[in-house]
């Protein structure tokens, strides 16, 4: 009896703890300390669980059975029956799960903390004009000195402008002499400054064919003899940032992507041994490793939000040399993880 009394005050306070921390995983960002609570009292409550079952098995066949035919009972079919088709929307998404989910993700990213200074690189670019843009990039696990680009489409995904690009690709000067294992650590060395400079091609292949404009050595990416100006590139972001920028629009529909890659940071799908017929993938320049990420946030100016949470929409290709978007992302593992976050503020500018 004191067993069953200790097992049940146990789950009936586990379950409190998982609700409430459900609850606020649902409403509120990522938090470890969060997610150890709601994991450590899941692991306790599937424990008290066990136990319960242990002691109540002689009822539990009771209802779960016929007692003269053995049989299961209509309620354990009708409860299997209501398992099977919750998980089966679940699964694949149906109303209103999915809008449950939505709703749960915009929470998210209306409640945005003012982050602080020391822990966010804040860049300024262009500033007067009728819509200011905000990009705040948190950084996750496998961040490490990548290639950016941030620009405009319009509605039906046409090019608009470049916001920002990293300044390697957009001078199209690479240090070379980099390795897997001197990747991180190269710049901090003096040599590195008398390497030899190289174009890569496959760092941000989405947005180079987006802009359409061919080299003269049929490639899309910039070129030292052609770079971007000046004024939409800067030095590769180290970590976390909020890049404050304005545009004037020009319809009331845009959308605004940005395509982010890591170098070396190759697995089972990408490494040396893929791809063999691909010349670009293995020229000792493309940096081997997990394709380029692209990320969306649609943004309707006659019904204007203030943040948007950019949505995962595809990866680039392997070597860059198509501007196709590929939505499936079953074989990225780390590349992944390179982002936690990018939330973006719109908002009209009083000029």
């Amino acid at each position: 009896m004191v067993r069953r009394k200790i097992t049940s005050i146990s789950l009936v306070l586990c379950f409190f703890i998982l609700a409430v921390t459900g609850i606020l995983s649902y409403r509120v960002n990522y938090s470890r300390m969060l997610a150890t609570f709601h994991t450590i009292f899941g692991f306790l409550f599937i424990l008290g669980i066990a136990v319960h079952f242990i002691h109540n098995l002689g009822a539990l066949k009771t209802y779960a059975y016929h007692s003269k035919t053995k049989a299961p009972s209509f309620g354990l079919l009708g409860i299997m029956a209501i398992v099977s088709l919750l998980s089966a929307a679940i699964y694949f998404q149906a109303s209103p799960f999915r809008q449950i989910m939505d709703f749960g993700a915009r929470q998210k990213s209306r409640a945005v903390n003012v982050p602080s200074r020391t822990e966010f690189i804040e860049l300024q670019l262009e500033a007067g004009e009728e819509l200011g843009i905000t990009v705040e990039l948190l950084r996750g696990e496998h961040y490490w000195y990548p290639q950016m680009a941030i620009w405009l489409e319009d509605s039906s995904g046409h090019f608009v402008q470049s916001l920002f690009v990293s300044q390697a690709t957009a001078s199209g000067t690479f240090l070379g002499g980099r390795t897997k294992s001197n990747f991180k650590t190269l710049d901090t060395e003096p040599a590195a400054q008398q390497s030899s400079t190289y174009r890569r091609v496959d760092a941000l292949p989405y947005w180079s064919h987006k802009r359409g404009i061919r080299y003269p050595d049929g490639l899309y990416a910039p070129t030292p003899e052609y770079p971007l100006p000046g004024g939409i590139s800067g030095a590769t972001m180290k970590g976390s940032f909020i890049l404050k920028t304005a545009i004037t629009p020009r319809e009331n529909t845009l959308k605004l992507m940005l395509e982010i890659n890591v170098a070396f940071d190759d697995n089972e799908y990408y490494s040396e041994f893929d791809f063999p017929d691909d010349e670009v993938f293995h020229n000792g320049t493309g940096q081997l490793g997990q394709p380029s990420l692209v990320y969306e946030a649609y943004i309707d100016l006659d019904h204007l939000k203030k943040y948007y949470l950019m949505e995962l929409k595809g990866h680039g290709h392997h070597s860059g040399q198509t501007g196709t978007l590929y939505p499936d992302l079953s074989k990225l593992t780390t590349a992944l993880k390179i982002v936690e976050r990018i939330i973006v503020k719109v908002e009209k500018v009083e000029i």
